[in-house]
């Protein structure tokens, strides 16, 4: 492993490189979705983030805690976020 990179690093570059979108302008626009201690960096950052159910298997091992969770884990959590996404936007 070459380099001192983290999610919100690597995420940084792919906006900017990608989508010319600057992260830190764009960043109450963007909604983060994780499940694991190497997500913190992204709950840290985003003021939209979500954590899956699942995440507080690793309560203890976040340095940052997500704004939201979802009711379920895993993959069923991230349905749940989409869902509330599609719904608030229907109901626009």
């Amino acid at each position: 492993w070459f380099g001192n990179y983290d999610k919100l690093a690597m995420t940084r570059i792919l906006l900017e490189e990608v989508f010319q979108t600057d992260i830190d302008q764009a960043q109450d626009q963007i909604i983060f979705c994780g499940d694991s201690p190497n997500d913190a960096p992204m709950f840290s950052f985003f003021q939209n983030s979500v954590g899956v159910a699942n995440v507080l298997d690793y309560t203890d091992k976040l340095e940052h805690q997500p704004s939201w969770l979802t009711t379920k884990p895993a993959s069923a959590g991230f349905v749940e976020l989409a869902a509330a996404i599609l719904d608030a936007h229907s109901n626009a």
